[in-house]
């Protein structure tokens, strides 16, 4: 195992983690985890969501993306050093 893949794997692991912890801070107006994941109705219109609640599903969005590219990158070098 090289420095990359051992990072890469701690990286990828502590992003899984605030995803998870993320999407459980989110307040879901009484659907329960559900409409965390599927957003709902108030998912849709922001203007319904308090400051704190659009903050924590924009950080969410940000941390999935930053989990798919750590992912991408994972993958790529782990086929170019085989």
């Amino acid at each position: 195992m090289s420095a990359i893949e051992i990072v890469g794997g701690v990286v990828l692991l502590a992003v899984s983690v605030v995803i998870i912890v993320l999407t459980l801070m989110q307040h879901t107006h009484g659907q329960g985890l559900s409409g965390a994941i599927n957003g709902g109705a108030y998912g849709a219109n922001n203007a319904r969501l308090t400051p704190a609640d659009q903050m924590l599903a924009k950080v969410t969005r940000v941390a999935g993306v930053v989990f798919f590219v750590v992912a991408i990158l994972a993958c790529v070098f782990a086929s170019r050093l085989a």
